[in-house]
């Protein structure tokens, strides 16, 4: 048996496939199924207000309540399949504000946390700039200061700094009001 050597030309090369690989296909699937995970862990009432076609606010909505592992699965394969109907930018807006907001509310948390420490620790500079802000609440604010600076001192539980945590956050949330 011969083998005959095939002659390529350059002719034949010149028509290129413009359309995504099958592998860059399943990663914008798999990108849309967990988007739409996102987007249904935000809640039946931002699922909603998103504005989407019925049959994937349908399908999102019924997620929540599928328990099965493999049921969740294929459902989210089934999400992404209708999500790929639509221009998903307005739903990637909305998942990504809300993971925003999560985030600066854990480090608002944090600055409080460290200007309640800064507090206990004996930073007066910031006491004399929350009595300033806030002269209404300046008793409650040294009180609580102090007690959390003594609760420090002799090693006891931090019920007085807890206290003025909380007091804190309050006071923060009445600034933003």
């Amino acid at each position: 048996m011969v083998k005959k050597n095939k002659i390529y030309r350059p002719e034949e090369f010149d028509e290129i496939d413009e359309s995504p690989s099958r592998s860059q296909l399943k990663r914008d699937m798999i990108d849309l199924q967990k988007l739409g995970t996102d987007l249904a862990a935000l809640g039946d009432s931002t699922v909603k207000e998103a504005g989407l076609p019925p049959e994937v606010e349908k399908a999102l909505l019924l997620f929540k309540k599928i328990t099965k592992h493999e049921a969740r699965r294929r459902h989210m394969q089934y999400v992404g399949k209708l999500m790929r109907t639509f221009d998903t930018s307005h739903v990637r807006e909305i998942v990504e504000a809300a993971k925003k907001g999560q985030s600066i509310k854990t480090a608002e948390f944090h600055r409080l946390e460290i200007m309640r420490d800064r507090l206990i620790d004996g930073d007066d500079d910031i006491l004399q700039e929350l009595f300033e802000s806030h002269p209404e609440h300046g008793q409650k604010l040294r009180q609580l200061t102090l007690g959390a600076r003594r609760e420090k001192a002799k090693e006891k539980p931090p019920k007085d700094a807890r206290a003025l945590f909380k007091f804190l956050r309050t006071l923060h949330f009445d600034e933003d009001k």
